[in-house]
């Protein structure tokens, strides 16, 4: 039986593994677009494609015409074709790319864009700050470009516009190249005077330009939706950053979608005017539509996607940051898989067994509900644990953790609960501040951190309060007992077999305890301390005084019954009172949070700069501190102790 348990929970943690896998694995998505169609030496057509991601093999493409596989057609890469590759720089040099190391990042991007361009890419430098200007013109000698990107300096106002229609204007004298853009800005446009945000884009799409634009977020006059228009407009991509040293991640993927670029070559067989085209690398497809007789750019039907990375550290930004993200969350998913297996897999303890005989209860009748469960079998968890044990036992964390768990009746060792815990609160918080950023690590911290604690701490306030609810029942039930010719032992055994639990088991362990010849006095105290109920302690003070002086212990069990259900009145009473003092500490708790969300959900924009700007984290961490101050100091003050 056992070695059946085993494979299912070895089954269940691989199909684990295998759905996290599937979650959190790196998703390397592709876009496929059709940048140009020329159909001038019709019957042969040529068209260019480009790919935003991993490469793919030149076996992969697939080709429709009106409907019909196009067989027998060429694909070579763009590097490879006479096809000029045109790509112009457009850097914002205002006076806020100063903060932050911006400008020197964006710098060496340039720097090293420069220096992966192809034989066939020719680079051009626009900048702008309070006036647009050309820094330098269409050539290859990287040795020029770079000279002129480190003498950049930053300072002025910003104008945007002006910057992309001098951008775009470059390729009128170049019609040999096929036009693209690299577009870095850190805030929105302040002085053009000669452009508008609508004179920019008829200006990129009157010159076929394909604009891959980078939003540089971190001040309060950032204009994400304006470069989203720019890259939607001309068929290019919009990515978006927090953290300046991204910058060069960035400007690589901007050089891959360069360098995927592939020129198709095929025989037309069509009879019509226009010619309805259908490309296919893999999985991903794009569809365009062109008159026989000219050329076509950026003429795929299906617009790109804009693109929002995100804002992680620069080392993570990568696959290999990916990657560790995913080792991360296995190894969180391991930890909890194998505290799940050696939960359902273990046998009954040895002092399960020692007890058991002293506990009357048969093996065929309660077996399950008499078994804990210690999860510290195999060596290695044995080590581990142990670890945990000689770090914790010094502090009292140990203690406090061990009254907790059976308080809540949780059938785990404290060093065992505490090893598992902060193993998975290791790995789980650096992982969502890693992915989510303040506001993941927040949560990760919130829920990983102090959501195991706080989900013990309720559990056994819960089973503490059931407790003490049937406290004056089980009196009565004692009391009456006794009156029946019972001795104390033999009415607590009554009492525990005819109780609900949780009295009921917390009798039998006081049962347990005085067969094996512990005091009934001390056995009973114990189990009032460990369930931190005064009432109780009124009763075990009571039994203890009447086996000292005498006298009839069944009156004085309904004496005491007597006062139990006058102080559940009395608690009653001031629940009632104070019910208004504690809705509205959980109003204003609550609606903080529901009008953050609100207007989440209402106006993103407007909500941004709280989450994503330096100051609005330190706002929103003040505020956060500040609400739970007051949601605590509110508590107090409702809180009657009866």
């Amino acid at each position: 039986m056992k070695s059946a348990a085993l494979k299912k929970g070895v089954l269940a943690l691989t199909m684990m593994a295998v759905v996290v896998l599937g979650i959190a694995a790196p998703a390397f998505a592709d876009s496929l677009t059709i940048r140009g169609i020329d159909t001038t030496s019709f019957p042969t057509v040529k068209v260019s494609a480009q790919i935003d991601g991993n490469a793919p093999s030149l076996g992969d493409f697939t080709l429709r015409e009106n409907g019909d596989f196009v067989n027998g057609f060429q694909v070579v890469p763009l590097a490879q074709s006479a096809t000029k590759v045109g790509v112009v720089l457009v850097i914002d040099i205002s006076g806020s790319m100063r903060s932050n190391g911006k400008l020197d990042a964006a710098k060496a991007a340039a720097s090293r864009f420069i220096d992966q361009k192809a034989a066939n890419e020719e680079i051009a430098i626009v900048v702008f700050n309070d006036q647009a200007r050309v820094a330098a013109n269409f050539t290859k000698d990287g040795n020029v470009l770079k000279g002129v990107v480190n003498s950049l300096q930053a300072s002025g106002e910003t104008a945007l516009w002006d910057g992309v229609r001098q951008a775009s204007g470059l390729f009128n004298d170049r019609a040999d190249l096929q036009a693209n853009m690299v577009l870095l800005s850190d805030g929105k446009d302040t002085v053009s005077q000669t452009t508008n945000e609508q004179q920019a884009r008829a200006a990129i799409q009157a010159a076929k330009v394909s604009v891959f634009a980078v939003g540089l977020r971190g001040g309060t006059d950032f204009d994400a939706s304006a470069l989203q228009a720019l890259a939607s407009a001309s068929s290019g991509q919009y990515v978006e950053t927090t953290d300046a040293a991204a910058l060069g991640d960035l400007y690589n993927r901007a050089q891959r979608s360069l360098q995927n670029q592939y020129q198709i070559t095929y025989q037309s067989k069509a009879s019509t005017g226009v010619l309805n085209l259908s490309l296919a690398a893999g999985p991903e497809k794009a569809d365009a539509t062109v008159p026989v007789g000219g050329v076509s750019r950026n003429a795929s039907a299906d617009q790109p996607k804009v693109i929002k990375p995100v804002a992680v550290p620069g080392f993570l930004a990568g696959s290999l940051g990916k990657w560790l993200i995913v080792l991360l969350v296995l190894l969180a998913v391991g930890i909890a898989g194998v505290a799940i297996v050696l939960l359902v897999v273990r046998d009954p303890s040895s002092l399960d067994a020692a007890l058991r005989p002293y506990s009357e209860v048969p093996d065929d009748e309660n077996l399950d509900q008499t078994t804990e469960r210690v999860l510290a079998e195999s060596a290695f968890m044995r080590r581990a644990v142990e670890a945990t044990t000689r770090m914790a036992k010094d502090r009292g964390v140990l203690d406090r953790i061990e009254r907790k768990l059976e308080q809540a009746d949780v059938a785990l060792r404290p060093a065992e609960f505490l090893f598992f815990w902060v193993a998975i609160a290791a790995v789980l918080i650096p992982a969502g501040a890693l992915m989510g950023g303040l506001v993941g690590g927040i949560a990760a911290i919130l829920i990983f951190g102090l959501g195991p604690l706080s989900v013990l701490n309720i559990m056994a306030a819960q089973r503490r309060r059931k407790f003490t609810s049937q406290l004056p029942d089980t009196l009565q039930l004692l009391s009456s007992t006794l009156r029946a010719g019972y001795s104390l032992m033999q009415a607590v055994d009554a009492v525990a077999q005819e109780a609900e639990a949780p009295i009921a088991k917390e009798l039998g362990r006081v049962l347990v305890e005085a067969r094996l010849g512990r005091p009934l006095e001390e056995a009973l105290e114990d189990s009032a301390a460990r369930m931190e109920s005064p009432d109780f302690e009124w009763a075990v003070m009571a039994v203890g005084i009447q086996r000292e002086v005498g006298g009839n212990l069944a009156e004085l069990l309904d004496t005491v019954k007597e006062t139990m259900v006058a102080r559940e009145t009395l608690r009653g009473e001031v629940r009632a009172l104070t019910a208004e003092g504690k809705i509205s500490a959980i109003v204003l708790g609550i609606l903080p949070v529901g009008l953050g969300l609100f207007m989440w959900s209402v106006n993103k924009d407007y909500m941004k700069p709280l989450f994503h700007e330096r100051t609005g984290q330190i706002m929103l961490g003040a505020a956060l501190l500040a609400a739970l101050a007051g949601f605590f100091w509110m508590k107090k003050t409702i809180e009657i102790e009866v």
